[in-house]
């Protein structure tokens, strides 16, 4: 007979270890002998069970954030919102990563390494229905057979892409791509992810592939998976944890305000991937993008690593100039050199931040003077790619607004030295 309290955890589809939920109501987690992957770079495989908090940290970080979607997903499967296990069993076979989760009863082959493309495509009014009810039913709740778990705050929904429209993956296919609709109250964020994006991309920074589709006149975002390896009709899971998964960091704690990692902290858990020195000059070129493009809420969940052939840091993903949104936050989720504020922040400032997290102030400073060019360079390009391919929206001028002044006034500081 089945145990409720108990969860195989599977990665590549095959048993890691056991997530229980104990007499307490807390979780703890439990490799296998011999499991033949780690979870996270914070969780070595060990016969010792891991504590109620690393266990949350890693496991409650696979879960939505929002308050609401985890009501709606506790009232459509009958359990506790607050409940993470109770979460995870409705609707975690589909993870962030190459983890899923099942009943020890379910077999081995249900959840194998390599799976056929295969889904139900949505019609246009279908799927522009979907987007509509996606504050009611989060990450398409309700659609027959669908188990899947995306972690953060806004309203998105995980799909598979096929033929080159969009579905509900079926028979056990991983999901291949994350939409993501307008969010009411500020205008044009769609355009203004899909234009940090592709900005990013422009400078050198890895990205995911990004684009703006309609679901009848609805707009939305559709981003490639990056822990998602699709070829030849064939999709597999790359794993994946983000940073405060990989710190043992509570997701209700992952700004530094509240506790959470700071870029110190950020800087020497990449001492620990497959190729140190070049991911902690990725790490370095992100720091300053987000500040130079006025991203206020890169905390220590839009930061994470890949487990794929080797241990590295991911693609650049959920980048927003907040900054030009007034209800935003104006402070930065981490601080450089002891400032959130990033009007007060001048060279001094990052020069005790680069003695801080270890890495060379000339480079870092290279970096700044590099991205402020390229930035505004690409930019430009891309604000009449956007207007050419009709994608255009004001909120891009406001950007650029944005942009020129910020940066103008931080090359002034440097050039003042």
């Amino acid at each position: 007979m089945t145990d409720e309290k108990i969860l195989s955890v599977r990665m590549h589809g095959e048993h890691i270890g056991l997530l229980e939920q104990t007499s307490t109501g807390k979780m703890q987690f439990t490799y296998a002998v011999k499991a033949p992957y780690r979870l996270s770079i914070g969780m070595e495989v060990q016969e010792q069970s891991y504590d109620e908090i690393r266990t949350e940290a890693y496991f409650g970080g696979l879960l939505p954030e929002s308050e609401m979607a985890r009501k709606k997903i506790g009232q459509r499967y009958g359990v506790n919102h607050n409940n993470s296990f109770a979460l995870l069993k409705a609707i975690g076979y589909d993870c962030a990563g190459a983890v899923s989760l099942h009943s020890t009863e379910e077999p081995m082959a249900k959840a194998s390494k390599v799976f056929s493309l295969k889904g139900e495509i949505f019609s246009q009014s279908e799927l522009h229905q979907h987007i509509q009810e996606l504050p009611k039913k989060p990450l398409f709740l309700g659609v027959e057979a669908l188990r899947l778990s995306l972690a953060g705050v806004q309203d998105k929904a995980a799909i598979c892409l096929i033929e080159n429209k969009i579905a509900i993956p079926t028979d056990g296919c991983p999901t291949t791509h994350i939409l993501k609709p307008a969010i009411k109250g500020y205008d044009g964020i769609i355009q203004n992810e899909y234009l940090c994006l592709k900005i990013a991309a422009r400078i050198g920074l890895t990205v995911p592939k990004v684009e703006i589709r309609w679901a009848e006149k609805t707009p939305y975002l559709l981003v490639e998976r990056y822990d998602r390896l699709i070829k030849n009709n064939k999709v597999s899971r790359i794993h994946q944890e983000d940073f405060c998964q990989a710190l043992g960091i509570l997701t209700a704690k992952k700004y530094q305000s509240d506790g959470g990692p700071n870029f110190k902290s950020c800087f020497d858990l990449l001492r620990n991937t497959s190729q140190p020195v070049k991911d902690r000059n990725v790490l370095a070129s992100l720091m300053v993008f987000n500040y130079l493009i006025g991203n206020m809420d890169a905390h220590g969940k839009n930061f994470s690593l890949l487990h794929a052939n080797n241990v590295q840091i991911a693609p650049v993903y959920d980048v927003l100039c907040t900054n030009i949104y007034d209800d935003l936050a104006k402070k930065m989720a981490m601080k450089i050199g002891g400032y959130y504020e990033i009007d007060k922040i001048h060279p001094r400032h990052w020069e005790r931040e680069s003695k801080e997290i270890g890495y060379s102030y000339p480079a870092l400073r290279e970096i700044i003077y590099k991205q402020a060019e390229d930035i505004m360079k690409a930019a430009e390009i891309e604000r009449e790619q956007m207007k050419e391919a009709k994608l255009f929206d004001p909120i891009v001028d406001q950007m650029l607004q944005f942009f020129d002044k910020h940066i103008s006034q931080t090359l002034k500081k440097f050039d003042r030295q």
